[in-house]
């Protein structure tokens, strides 16, 4: 994920949560280190700290508790997500912990997770803030109702060759009220998992290592599992693969010598974790009311965009956080008609609305021109971005009336990040008129 971020570790310099925190330097992401929990509270009040990571291992879930509220509390102008490496603590629907991890922690999960957290705090306050814009035009957002959801039987499924264990997991699953399914193929695992939504995989590598990292690694280039949560259950006597299975797109690994009850306790935290993604997506689609999109490209309309901006810019230079604008103005080659000119446009339209993330807003605000807004994101990664857009539309052939010789669309990009007491007006004349 292209995100700027600053994270605050609260850890022991020679423990292992501060070990793997220093891979956080290599995904881009800088550090603060705070030894002592009145240094780390004292961060959060005077630096621009945006995730919070606590080594809790050998504190109580009070005191972690405690220590968490404290911390936000001194970054109250937005949410600040806090991820936490416990051997103790039970993570709950309305726990104060964006993230639980247990121990031992690998820097690659480390990473994934902390990233996982700011993608999803930086969700959560897009919808807010596009809530209020939305209200501001006198439209209100209906929401399905979370507590259904919530009240839900998490789903589970778990695959590979059955395994004693499983029947003990399954047990403590089902006693927490998850429903578990069980796939004792890859194929039958492809199978369910093309039919049915699942909340977390639990993957057998107890025998075999290639059928779950094959079915890991494909859910990672599925854009519709890609977030879904993927455990392994391992004989760690027998299994040295821990950095592959990281790198194959696992999220947690449980030990077969684990208690079911903290196997169990590590899968429903995933669960919950997960649900509250899918339903920030949802409230993202529901925000798209027919009044504010434009009917000619399926986006924001520019009357809508425009307002954001606003709301965006101002939040932007209130929590010292890079805003990036890119403005895309596409243009055909000589001699095609107006009708397929449009019918391209349109297309172009749809196809940018996936190739943005969900907090991304993308509008038409010109016929031809279209904006694309990113909270969070540096100009470098907005760029980033841009040439992925760029990209798929060079692999693109419009249709022109001919069937022998469709056309491209030709993108002249500009891509700009929000100055210092820059406004609004003048982010966007820079975009338009460069």
């Amino acid at each position: 994920m292209n995100f700027t971020a600053q994270i605050l570790v609260l850890a022991n310099e020679h423990g292992a949560v501060f070990e793997a925190a220093g891979k956080l330097q290599d995904r881009g992401l800088p550090t603060i280190l705070a030894e002592t929990e009145e240094a780390a509270i004292t961060a959060v009040r005077d630096l621009n700290v945006d995730a919070i990571l606590i080594d809790a291992i050998n504190k109580t879930p009070e005191q972690t508790t405690h220590l968490a509220q404290a911390m936000s509390a001194g970054r109250a102008d937005h949410p600040v997500p806090v991820i936490v490496v416990s051997d103790t603590i039970s993570q709950s629907k309305n726990s104060p912990f964006a993230s639980v991890l247990y121990p031992p922690v690998h820097p690659v999960q480390l990473a994934s997770r902390v990233l996982s957290a700011l993608r999803q705090s930086l969700m959560e306050e897009e919808v807010r803030l596009r809530t209020q814009t939305l209200r501001e035009l006198g439209l209100d957002l209906e929401l399905d109702d979370k507590t259904i959801q919530d009240h839900m039987p998490v789903s589970v499924l778990f695959t590979g060759g059955a395994a004693p264990q499983f029947i003990a997991i399954k047990n403590a699953l089902e006693d927490a009220g998850a429903e578990v399914t069980a796939a004792l193929t890859s194929f039958t695992a492809f199978d369910y998992l093309h039919d049915k939504t699942f909340d977390v995989i639990l993957l057998n590598v107890l025998k075999e290592l290639e059928p779950a990292f094959t079915i890991a690694s494909a859910m990672r280039r599925n854009t519709r599992l890609f977030h879904v949560p993927a455990v392994m259950l391992i004989d760690p006597a027998k299994f040295e693969a821990v950095d592959e299975a990281y790198a194959r797109g696992a999220s947690d690994l449980v030990s077969q010598d684990n208690d079911p009850d903290i196997i169990k306790q590590r899968i429903m935290n995933l669960a919950r974790e997960h649900r509250r993604r899918e339903y920030v997506k949802r409230t993202f689609e529901a925000i798209r009311s027919p009044a504010i999109i434009d009917g000619e490209s399926g986006l924001f309309t520019a009357q809508f965009f425009a307002k954001h901006l606003n709301r965006t810019t101002e939040q932007a230079k209130k929590i010292n956080r890079p805003l990036s604008l890119t403005v895309i103005r596409t243009a055909p080659p000589p001699g095609i008609a107006e009708t397929h000119v449009e019918a391209a446009r349109r297309q172009f339209g749809g196809m940018l609305r996936h190739l943005v993330r969900a907090e991304d807003m993308a509008a038409r605000i010109d016929p031809g021109v279209f904006a694309v807004l990113m909270p969070g994101a540096s100009r470098q990664s907005a760029q980033l971005a841009a040439k992925r857009i760029e990209g798929v539309v060079d692999c693109t052939a419009f249709e022109s009336g001919n069937p022998e010789e469709p056309f491209q669309l030709e993108l002249q990009i500009e891509v700009l990040e929000l100055q210092p007491r820059e406004t609004p007006d003048h982010l966007m004349n820079r975009a338009t008129q460069s």
